[in-house]
């Protein structure tokens, strides 16, 4: 756990850094469990809806601190996702937003502070994101395996 808090390139075993977020801009939506353009993200508020996923790109459910009930559903490139084994995923992050359609979020930071998920520390890697979602066989969007992260 202390690996994890621990700042990306950093040798030191210095306390954690607690994560700033800046404030969204004004006339954003602040709540959780929505992005900032006001777009419901909880998994069982939009397991039925139609989502638009680009090639490449893969369902996830993210873990919200606020909200230990739901989960939040993303759309994150693949290549940034670990294999089976926790391995091969390259570094960075490429995801959309699917409340409101916010392509190109480059980093997770970013894209974590879009889509209202309060991070009390800086994030090492994606590791919010915790389950793959996956259509069951009525057509609803339902959890699926668990993305697991190495190292």
């Amino acid at each position: 756990e202390e690996e994890e808090e621990e700042e990306e390139g950093s040798e030191s075993s210095s306390p954690p850094v607690f994560y700033q977020m800046k404030p969204p801009p004004e006339g954003c939506c602040t709540t959780d469990g929505f992005c900032q353009a006001g777009k419901d993200l909880r998994l069982v508020s939009i397991s039925n809806e139609h989502i638009e996923v680009p090639s490449g790109f893969l369902l996830v459910g993210a873990k919200s601190p606020n909200l230990p009930d739901h989960l939040l559903v993303c759309a994150v490139d693949k290549r940034f996702l670990p294999d089976d084994n926790g391995r091969n995923a390259l570094l960075g992050f490429s995801g959309n937003c699917v409340g409101c359609g916010k392509k190109g979020f480059c980093y997770f930071t970013e894209f974590s502070n879009h889509i209202n998920l309060k991070l009390t520390t800086q994030p090492k890697k994606q590791k919010h994101l915790k389950y793959y979602l996956v259509r069951n066989a009525q057509g609803a969007l339902t959890k699926g395996s668990v993305i697991c992260w190495k190292g």
